[in-house]
């Protein structure tokens, strides 16, 4: 079993970090990249001021693509000495790149982390009411779950600021500190649309489980409400959980962006919007940054889960 895991799990690896080599040079394959690049450092060196008398065609340069693609390789087995070129100067791409990255990862655990709690307490406390009393919450979740980031940010900083004129108190400070940047109110808000989906699945997996029989036995025993979603429905909803927290924290990272251009966070996904245009081998090594820690914790509590769901015997206890 655990071989045929780790087995799986490895050609996902290498299917998944070819594909990054792929897309990262697909520029290349499509666009006269080299020329374009010429293009955008004469508008930055302000030797042009408009390209409207140029024009480029849309080709298929595949002797250019792999060409970049084994470069692009090369550059990645030997990660320090790669540079990106900005106002006229090249700069050591490590290990720059490497601590906006654990910036703005702190802040996209941070948040997960804070969602996955909330959600968690949320859906509990909703679960051990009656089926007419989760009505409401529910309708709630549901609702706030079709609401864009954009909005729930605006919500919140209008919120802190008439709180703080109506009482003086302020609820969080924006200006705290990390490297210069907010903190509080930043991973609040990060946290709460993956910690509505959360609750969102929990709530729906908690009423599949409530319908097994052996939720029905131990209602017959006299076990709680409290014990049975606790020590039982909530062990057997990690799973699926788990499953659909994959698809969330792909969500929460593409916010990220957002998040760090409206709270002015110099962040790592920032970095990568502002410098990738001019220096292209900076998207693949961010994918690789993002993939590969995070592939491997995913696998471990993977197998850690799926392991435990085995040996229970399919779950239900």
């Amino acid at each position: 079993m655990a071989w045929s895991f780790f087995r799986k799990s490895f050609f996902e690896f290498t299917l998944t970090s070819i594909g990054i080599l792929l897309i990262g040079s697909l520029p290349y394959l499509f666009f006269n990249i080299r020329s374009q690049m010429d293009v955008l450092l004469m508008i930055e060196r302000n030797e042009l001021d408009n390209t409207l008398f140029l024009h480029d065609t849309i080709v298929l340069n595949f002797q250019e693509y792999v060409g970049h693609i084994w470069s692009t390789a090369q550059l990645l087995l030997d990660g320090g000495s790669a540079v990106y070129y900005h106002q006229g100067r090249y700069f050591p791409l490590f290990p720059e790149l490497f601590d906006l990255f654990i910036k703005s990862m702190f802040y996209l655990v941070s948040g997960l982390a804070l969602g996955l709690v909330a959600a968690v307490g949320f859906a509990v406390v909703i679960m051990v009411q009656s089926s007419k009393r989760r009505s409401f919450p529910k309708m709630v979740v549901f609702v706030l779950e079709s609401l864009p980031d954009i909005f729930i940010i605006l919500v919140l900083q209008w919120l802190i600021v008439w709180v703080y004129k109506k009482t003086n108190i302020l609820l969080f400070d924006i200006t705290s500190t990390f490297d210069g940047d907010p903190v509080l109110l930043p991973i609040l808000v990060l946290s709460i649309l993956p910690g509505i989906y959360i609750t969102k699945y929990l709530l729906v997996t908690f009423e599949l489980e409530e319908k097994q029989p052996y939720v029905t036995l131990a209602r017959s025993k006299g076990l709680s409400r409290w014990r049975i979603l606790i020590i039982h429905m909530f062990r057997n909803a990690w799973l699926t959980l788990f499953n659909h927290f994959k698809n969330i924290f792909t969500f929460a990272l593409a916010n990220l962006l957002m998040l760090e251009i409206i709270f002015d966070i110099d962040g790592f996904m920032t970095f990568l919007y502002e410098h990738s245009v001019l220096n292209p081998e900076i998207l693949t090594f961010s994918l690789f940054l993002v993939f590969i820690p995070f592939f491997f914790v995913f696998i471990v509590i993977q197998w850690g889960l799926e392991s435990r769901f085995l040996k229970g015997g399919g779950s239900h206890d």
